[in-house]
């Protein structure tokens, strides 16, 4: 018996739908609002956002790589984490045709195994922090938490919605959903058309097949601009090439390693290394876009020394590139940028100077080896 959904949630996705986030078919044009470097304008996409390459930004995974679900080869919906709700989990995906917008999608057991005390397993909730995943089931009254190899056997359900006749009626087309957890916060998430017997990783980068995902708990992180949130019932689930995945492999965690336990300092940096790993200077001008391409090597320094191989000391950084908060770059020395992508007129901020010092709100730093030839 699957796991069923009040009309409440499922309203959710159709209401977001209905409001213009349906999801085309293989083959439909892409927006109109590509950058003069994508695909479409005939350039190689250096700044890592490119539409509509589905990158996300280089905030849930990296330039040239997809963290979305596919419909006949065509990306059309991301996946940026799980959401407990009274009703049930939902996945929380991002349209690649209405960026600004994401839907719920809800998600059942297809397979739920032996039945327990006469009845079905059905899907309670899906869990994960630092070192643990689990997912919960529950038949009757009865809740178990499964860890392991048993969440490796379940496979789940969830529909895309799709306008499959360009008539505007609404389809949903059933695809399958496994999970397998590696190691720590770690996680491999696979998924397939129904029928078909073929798996595909949700994560794809082309030079790596074994890209995962990391799972950042009670959280969520906005996919246009890299705005995080505390968010109790979500877990945030982004492939380890994005800068939510670098960030945290960097040690820049917002919680203590040790305790775990959440804290504003971690918090803040955690914020601000979004922005600095991408090269989103702009962020709080009202520009989200990305001034790096990806594999760019980049010094880092923090003001609580909390980086793994770092430490607070601001002058190593020969080269100072800029200064930064979560809401972008707070100064930037633009003769020490790490790459040349050019900067729309318009975008400016004011210099690092000679003797540059943390302040409450520049907490973050990066710099150069060399700087880049004009």
């Amino acid at each position: 018996m699957l796991n069923t959904f009040p009309a409440s949630l499922t309203g959710l996705l159709l209401l977001a739908v209905a409001a213009g986030c349906r999801l085309p078919t293989a083959g439909a044009e892409p927006p109109t609002r590509a950058r003069p470097d994508s695909p479409s304008g005939g350039g190689s996409c250096p700044t890592g956002q490119c539409d509509p390459d589905p990158n996300g930004l280089g905030i849930y995974v990296a330039e040239g790589h997809s963290y979305c679900f596919l419909h006949e080869k065509t990306p059309v919906a991301c996946l940026e984490g799980f959401v407990n709700t009274p009703e049930g989990v939902a996945l929380h995906v991002r349209s690649m045709y209405q960026r600004d917008q994401t839907l719920q999608l809800p998600l059942h057991l297809r397979n739920p195994g032996k039945p327990v005390d006469g009845e079905h397993p059905t899907l309670e909730s899906i869990h994960g922090n630092v070192g643990d995943f689990f997912v919960a089931v529950r038949s009757g009254d009865v809740s178990r938490k499964l860890r392991g190899e048993p969440v490796s056997q379940l496979v789940f359900g969830f529909k895309l919605p799709v306008d499959l006749d360009g008539t505007g009626t609404l389809e949903g087309l059933l695809y399958e959903l496994a999970l397998e957890p590696v190691s720590g916060n770690r996680l491999v998430v696979r998924y397939r058309p129904a029928p078909s017997t073929a798996w595909l990783r949700q994560c794809q980068a082309p030079e790596d097949p074994n890209v995962a995902s990391v799972l950042l708990p009670q959280r969520q992180v906005d996919g246009l601009t890299a705005a995080v949130r505390p968010h109790d019932a979500t877990l945030t689930v982004a492939c380890e090439s994005g800068a939510i995945g670098a960030c945290m492999n960097w040690g820049y965690q917002p919680w203590t390693p040790e305790q775990r336990q959440a804290d504003p300092d971690r918090e803040f940096v955690h914020g601000a290394c979004l922005q600095a790993k991408r090269a989103a200077y702009f962020v709080g001008q009202g520009d989200p876009g990305s001034y790096t391409v990806s594999g760019t090597e980049i010094l880092r320094r923090d003001a609580h020394g909390f980086g793994r191989n770092s430490n607070n000391d601001l002058q190593e950084l020969e080269y100072l590139e800029a200064l930064w908060s979560p809401r972008g770059a707070e100064c930037l020395n633009l003769a020490n940028r790490r790459s040349r992508v050019p900067i729309p007129n318009g975008l400016t901020l004011p210099a690092c100077g000679p003797l540059p010092k943390w302040s409450s709100q520049a907490r973050f730093a990066t710099g150069v080896e060399q700087p880049s030839k004009p």
